[in-house]
């Protein structure tokens, strides 16, 4: 009789957990295929908002924010009524290579701004240098190419830390990245916003810092997306939860580091604005 009570427990309990996996496996297919907010396919179909500013944020999954704090909301939400317009051009997975592809659908949204944050995808397996000269190529591509398709103002964003060992070979790659990031911001005439080295002196202050390191793992992924879209917890909790300063998984922000790079962003405009105000 109590083996039978200990087979039903057992039972109920696998059938619990399998029930949460199969929830999140769902939940993670789901918010990925997602597209985002007002992305550029649906920005073209709505057209311009009469006398508004329209920017432009482009990137991987950190601006996509299906599984991450989502920055481009945060702007939506401040600036908005400041006759600020942002199309989310973020997409799940994007390299620099494939947001280049994507160069025709930005300049026909005619931005009057772009922001641009992307290469987690191209260091993420590591950074050799043939992957460095790929990343730069794409990168300097893409700079030219809004520089000389559109009239926007254009910010480059340096990519955040991958797991918080900030002494991690990762990381020693995602510098490699981001010097990257701003030589081609200066010598294609556009921005350099520091969010990289923001959030490294957040986890360096922080106390909190995980010494976990760097590696792609799909059950923090799979437990980010449960915690959020089924038990509806918010990115910080999760991160806490975790140990972390600003990550969730070891590769996407909670919201302490999506305020962040929307203040960055935030602060770039108004000092873009101004200086257009006095020309």
């Amino acid at each position: 009789m109590l083996g039978s009570s200990i087979t039903a427990s057992c039972v109920i309990a696998l059938a619990s957990v399998l029930g949460v996996l199969f929830a999140g496996m769902f939940a993670l297919l789901c918010v990925v295929r997602r597209k985002p907010t007002n992305n550029p396919g649906a920005y073209l179909r709505r057209g311009k908002r009469q006398a508004s500013t329209t920017v432009l944020c482009a990137g991987d999954s950190h601006t996509h924010a299906s599984l991450s704090s989502d920055y481009v909301a945060m702007l939506r939400e401040k600036l908005g009524c400041r006759g600020f317009a942002f199309i989310n051009a973020g997409q799940n997975g994007s390299t620099s290579l494939e947001l280049l592809r994507r160069l025709p659908e930005i300049v026909r949204c005619e931005p009057d701004a772009v922001t641009v944050l992307i290469g987690t995808n191209d260091a993420r397996t590591g950074f050799p240098e043939v992957s460095e000269h790929s990343f730069e190529r794409s990168l300097r591509a893409l700079a030219s190419g809004l520089r000389s398709q559109t009239k926007a103002r254009v910010a480059m964003l340096s990519i955040p830390p991958l797991g918080e060992d900030l002494t991690g070979e990762i990381n020693r790659g995602i510098e490699r990245c981001n010097a990257v990031i701003r030589r081609v911001a200066d010598e294609e005439g556009a921005d350099y916003l520091p969010l990289g080295e923001s959030l490294r002196t957040l986890i360096e202050s922080s106390g909190t810092r995980s010494p976990l390191p760097f590696k792609l793992r799909a059950g923090l992924l799979l437990g980010a997306a449960v915690q959020h879209y089924v038990l509806h917890r918010n990115w910080n909790v999760i991160a806490g939860r975790r140990g972390f300063a600003v990550h969730t998984d070891q590769i996407h922000l909670n919201d302490r580091a999506g305020e962040m790079a929307a203040n960055l962003i935030g602060r770039w405009l108004g000092s873009t604005l101004s200086r257009e105000s006095v020309v």
